[in-house]
């Protein structure tokens, strides 16, 4: 009798220590300070087939608005300097863990549109505004705005497997080109894209080898935010009507 219940002490003794290593691994090193800076970046080449297949004609890229970055609330404390809260990691029970802050993202917008534009084979440059009056030389005019920037990293449970950290980012445009001297749009769309990294497992059950792929949810960002920029030059209707269009100016 002695002997089975110093058996079953250890066993309580052995499953709480594993309990305990367990709760310690839950959360990673970088989320130790509550605050962390992500960077948004673009990755040149993610979405393929819209490559050089515009005709070469010219495109003024104006200043990018972004309300996003002034709807973010309250800076904390403890957040960099001018950089906007542009998403947040949450525990199991959806308790916040850290806050996610970004710099100032109008630049880097812009910038990547002008690089998917010379990707897909336009001439395109910078304007310092963000007005159109209708008087560039250029053949077209392009207007963004940023209609949603956010990412959440969160620790999740698919499909009865054991928690593990997945972080799902949002990145959405709406865009108009202009063709100089008009003033109602050439063309006019919206381009949203969503991430997830690692992606759900779907009602089949988490993968055990589905693991994320990014280390910074930055970078998850990032990647929706790249295939919503060179998304937009991936439009057929896009292709299609600058393809088609006529000069006025020719």
């Amino acid at each position: 009798m002695r002997g089975r219940i110093r058996l079953l002490c250890r066993l309580g003794l052995m499953l709480a220590m594993a309990a305990v290593a367990g709760c310690a691994t839950v959360i990673p090193p970088e989320l130790a300070h509550p605050v962390s800076e992500q960077t948004l970046e673009y990755y040149p080449g993610l979405v393929k087939g819209f490559e050089h297949t515009y005709p070469l004609r010219t495109l003024l890229v104006l200043a990018v608005d972004a309300p996003c970055q002034s709807q973010s609330g309250a800076a904390a404390s403890d957040a960099p300097p001018g950089d906007f809260q542009v998403g947040e990691t949450v525990d199991l029970k959806g308790e916040l863990l850290q806050r996610l802050y970004m710099a100032p993202i109008q630049g880097n917008v812009q910038r990547a549109l002008i690089a998917a534009a010379t990707e897909a084979g336009l001439r395109a440059h910078a304007a310092p505004t963000a007005s159109y009056s209708g008087s560039s030389n250029d053949d077209y005019v392009l207007r963004a705005k940023v209609l949603q920037c956010s990412i959440k990293k969160q620790r999740v449970a698919l499909g009865g497997a054991e928690p593990s950290w997945q972080t799902v980012a949002n990145f959405a445009l709406d865009v108009s080109i202009f063709k100089p001297p008009f003033h109602v749009a050439f063309w006019q769309g919206t381009t949203i894209q969503t991430y997830t990294d690692p992606p759900d497992a779907g009602p089949a059950g988490a993968d055990e080898d589905e693991v994320s792929i990014y280390d910074q949810p930055g970078q998850v960002l990032s990647v929706a935010f790249t295939r919503a920029v060179e998304g937009i030059f991936a439009r057929p209707d896009l292709h299609s009507l600058i393809t088609e269009d006529r000069l006025v100016h020719q």
